[in-house]
């Protein structure tokens, strides 16, 4: 995962880690900061809910989750 390219575009779209727990139905930001700091696996499924929330286009979502 390119987690820095992960961090700078939810910045960019002005969304914070509380936005993206939120977002994702988290109880609190500690579990989302935990994708951030890679200390979870991200299942496809997941990352598609990442795509959706933050908008991100098949360039940036490849880059994010499947290129190392």
């Amino acid at each position: 995962m390119n987690l820095p390219l992960l961090i700078q575009i939810r910045a960019e779209t002005g969304l914070t880690q509380k936005d993206m727990a939120q977002k994702l139905n988290y109880k609190n930001k500690a579990s989302y900061c935990l994708i951030e700091n890679g200390k979870t696996k991200v299942t496809i499924d997941l990352a598609l809910k990442i795509k959706n929330i933050l908008k991100l286009n098949e360039d940036d979502f490849n880059k994010i989750f499947f290129e190392n």
